[in-house]
């Protein structure tokens, strides 16, 4: 991302614009610049939490915690944007810690902007890489299934049938809210580790320099 974007509120910036700019503000912990893009009915949803942040309170109150869980050495990095006018603008991005790349932390963002005289970010969607990377395994039941189905065709006519019943539908629906409440545990728990060895590995090093101004 170009450091050298301005903050500076202005009515001609375009969609994509918008989304650097987005970037930019939490990168330099600017809430205050942040806080003039937002509009008042803002919606952030992010695959990483099971609740969406409804409000511009609430929305900054999110990007606020983000912020400060980035610490002073983790930055967004976009790769590229994309944008479809006149509100839509999508960014491709990762996270960097002193500007070495972080693994898993690959993520998509999309944010529709208000056509106002002053643009204001109405909604942001944050699809954040999949902790879990089972996709060979994803393709080996996909084609397991499929060579069951070719076979027996009737147990997708009854599996059909049995997922109507009530009873089927409340079980899955528990399962589903278990299941994203592990993994959202997981995730949170995954990034504060990221932090937390970011910030051991920063002590560290200021403790090694100090060390050979130490000896010099």
């Amino acid at each position: 991302m170009d450091d050298s974007f301005s903050c500076s509120g202005s009515s001609s910036n375009s969609p994509g614009e918008m989304i650097e700019i987005f970037y930019k503000c939490i990168n330099e912990k600017n809430l205050k610049e942040m806080s003039t893009y937002i509009s008042e009915d803002c919606l952030i949803e992010d695959t990483l939490f099971s609740e969406k942040f409804k409000g511009k309170k609430a929305a900054m109150s999110f990007i606020e915690k983000l912020t400060e869980s980035m610490g002073p050495d983790m930055k967004f990095r976009i790769r590229k944007v994309y944008e479809r006018r006149p509100s839509t603008a999508r960014a491709i991005w990762h996270l960097e810690w002193r500007n070495m790349e972080i693994p898993l932390t690959k993520g998509c963002t999309f944010i529709d902007i208000r056509d106002e005289e002053r643009k204001t970010i109405q909604m942001v969607q944050i699809i954040t890489e999949s902790q879990l990377k089972a996709g060979h395994l994803f393709l080996a039941i996909m084609k397991l299934v499929t060579l069951l189905l070719a076979k027996h065709p009737a147990i997708l006519e009854w599996l059909t049938k049995v997922s109507q019943q009530r009873w089927v539908k409340r079980i899955s629906k528990i399962c589903i809210f278990l299941f994203k409440h592990l993994l959202d545990n997981f995730l949170k728990s995954y990034l504060t580790f990221i932090h937390l060895g970011t910030q051991l590995y920063s002590h560290v090093l200021n403790f090694l320099c100090y060390v050979i101004e130490c000896f010099k």
